[in-house]
This record gives structure tokens, sequence and C-alpha cells, in this order.
């Protein structure tokens, strides 16, 4: 692995998670809410549920159509500019749009571009970094994506008066950034071909479904609690809306920074035993969990946004090298790590209906959303302990 890439891949994956922070996060939200203010809720559920079901099927395709491409610059690096070009320019015609429909259309559009970005780019590790340096690019990469998603919604929210505006240097940021992954990290075709796996014969592999159930449950007890974090501070502090969007706006901000702190940690202490690590970072979650869940007050979120953070970080970065691990073929990188993508996709779709249900049942009882996301988190841990994988030392 060259020294360039994994502040390569850094750099790339802050400007992916900005792009998904900064446009279904804050500038969509704003221009549904701008053309129909009265039904805005309803319609963007709506949108950002169509959006999910199309991701479904866009991520793990653009990584099987990567595998399959050869061209001068390899496989993978068309696939990111071309994805890049595209979404730069779909990002633009978003930002002119008014009326609901277009405002829909234009997200259903930059959505699934954007994924063609994202499936090649996971795949770059998996084709390019040794098994002993995965943790090292992995931490990389996890701590570019908490840092993406905090740039991305902290500056959108700042220009969301000027939608125009945001669009357009969103679209510019994320060119040049891909354009200078691929010219600074040329690819070379690999000396022999590289051995090839029907869908159903890899989702056979044992490991390989252990590592997605393990992730989609942990992914979806996350969110059973990030995806009501304004609701939850309302109910144990007692601030009105706007009071408690400052406390998550701090509590949200000290989530991440733990997360890029474990994510550094992690970084430099996994080596091998990805299990135990991933099965460490899982105990740290729930303990932050816990922490909210007997400490009913702000200080319980303070816990949790610290403690839970940093379990975070050391997750991202072991459950990813574990993920780079388990692959069943070699020649099907791009279109494996993108099944295994949707276990952080398809929870994040489910989270909000489970969420409201759970709330419905309990008569708005939030510590049950606490009490279920332990659990989640608990039988993610049961699915990795059973992982039997052991880290090569070969790419």
């Amino acid at each position: 692995m060259n020294r360039r890439l994994p502040w390569s891949l850094l750099l790339a994956s802050i400007a992916l998670n900005a792009m998904y922070a900064a446009v279904a996060g804050v500038l969509v939200p704003a221009q549904i809410a701008a053309a129909s203010p009265q039904d805005k809720e309803i319609l963007l559920a709506v949108v950002m549920a169509a959006s999910s079901l199309l991701t479904i099927v866009i991520h793990p395709w653009a990584g099987a159509l990567s595998d399959r491409t050869h061209s001068r610059w390899g496989p993978r690096g068309p696939w990111i500019l071309a994805g890049a070009m595209g979404s730069g320019a779909a990002l633009l015609a978003l930002g002119q749009a008014q009326s609901v429909l277009m405002i829909a259309l234009g997200w259903l559009i930059v959505q699934p571009l954007l994924n063609v970005v994202e499936a090649p780019l996971d795949a770059v590790m998996a084709d390019r970094v040794p098994a002993s340096q995965r943790p090292r690019a992995s931490a990389f990469y996890g701590g570019g994506a908490a840092l993406g998603l905090a740039i991305g919604a902290g500056a959108a929210g700042m220009a969301v008066s000027r939608i125009g505006t945001a669009y357009t240097v969103l679209a510019i940021v994320l060119i040049v950034v891909m354009s200078g992954f691929v010219l600074l990290n040329p690819e070379h075709l690999p000396a022999a071909p590289r051995t090839s796996r029907a869908p159903r014969v890899a989702w056979s592999d044992r490991d390989f479904r252990l590592v997605f159930g393990g992730r989609f449950l942990l992914v979806l007890g996350h969110q059973l609690v990030m995806g009501y974090l304004l609701y939850i501070v309302m109910d144990r502090t007692g601030r009105d809306a706007e009071e408690a969007g400052r406390l998550v706006t701090l509590l949200v901000g000290v989530h991440i920074a733990a997360v890029v702190a474990g994510a550094v940690v992690a970084g430099r202490r996994v080596r091998q035993h990805r299990v135990r690590w991933v099965l460490g970072a899982t105990a740290v979650i729930a303990t932050g969990l816990a922490g909210a869940f007997a400490w009913p007050g702000l200080e319980g979120l303070i816990i949790y946004a610290v403690v839970a953070g940093a379990g975070r970080g050391l997750y991202l970065t072991a459950d990813l090298a574990l993920m780079l691990d388990v692959l069943p073929s070699s020649g099907d990188h791009g279109r494996d790590l993108g099944v295994l993508g949707l276990a952080s996709i398809i929870p994040q779709t489910l989270a909000p209906v489970i969420a409201g249900l759970t709330l419905v049942v309990t008569g708005n009882t939030y510590d049950a959303l606490f009490a279920l996301a332990i659990t989640g988190v608990a039988l993610s841990a049961l699915c990795i302990a059973r992982v039997a994988v052991q880290p090569s030392s070969t790419p």
C-alpha cells in the first residue's frame, strides 16, 4: 500500500459522506419545507424511503459492475470518476428544483450516482490494502466518514439560505476530490484473472452472513437512538425544541469527536484478532447505551455520546477490516462489499418504523428505545462471536 492511499481514502470518505449529510440531512428537507410547508414531514418520509429502496438495488449493482470492468485506468477508477461527474451535474440541477416533484426526482438521481462512487471506492481497500494494514486504512476511511457527516451537516446548515450556492460548492468539491483520488492512486490490472463466485454461492459463506448480521443489528440499535435524539433530549431534559436542538448539536459534536478518537486508537492498536476487537467495541457501545438507560437525565446522554462514540470509532475500524477478511472471492470485492454495505443501509430505513411502533406501543416511553437498542447490540455480539475467519497476510 503506497503512503498516499490512506490519506486519499480519508479525503474521499470525508467528501462522500459530507454529500449525504448535507443533501439528505439538510438541503433536501429545507427545499421540501419551502415547497410544501404543510405536508413536509410525510413528503420527506416518502422521498427518503423511495431513495433508500433504490439504494438497496444500486449499491451492490454498482460494485458488481466495477468488478467486471477492464480499462487502462483499472476497474474502480472509471466508475468513481464517472459517478462523481454525474453526481456533480445532478447536484447542480437539484439546486434549481423548486417543486416537490422535481426535488424528489433530483434526489432519486443524485443518491444512486453517489452509490456509483461509493461502492467502487469501498472495494479499493479490498483490492489494494494488504491484510496486515487494513485496520489502519479502515481507521482513515471510518474516521473520514464521521468527519464528513459532521462537516456536511454543519456547512449545509449555515448555507441553507443559499441553497443554489451550497449545491454548486458541493458539486465542485466532490468532482475535485474524486478526480484527485483517481489521479493520485493509479490502479494496475491484476497479473492473473481473479476468481469469481455466483451471488448465491457467496451468500452461502457462513462468516460472510454472520458479519452481515452483526453489522445489521448494531446499526439498527444505534439508529433507534440517534434517529430520535431530539425527542429523547426533549423528554429527558424538559427543554423545548429550540433549546433541545442546541443540546443535540452539542451531543452529536461530542459523539463524532469520540468516534474519531476511537478510530485513531483502533488504527494504531488493531492488528490481529479482528473478532475480539469487534466484540470489545460492541461491549463499549452497549456500555454507553446502558449508561443512558441507567441515568435518564442529560448526564446519561453525555455518557452515551462519549462512551458509545468511542466504541463506534473502534467498531468502524475493526469491523471494516473484518468485512474485508470475510469476502468470499477475489473477483467480486465490489459486489460483496456492496452487499455488506446493505447491512448499514437497510437498518437506517427500518429504524424509524421500528422506533415509531415501539413508542406507540409503550406510550412514548423513550427508555424502551434504549432497551431495544441494547438488545440489538447484544445480538450483534452473538453473531460476531461465531465468526471463525483468520486474516491472511496477503491482499
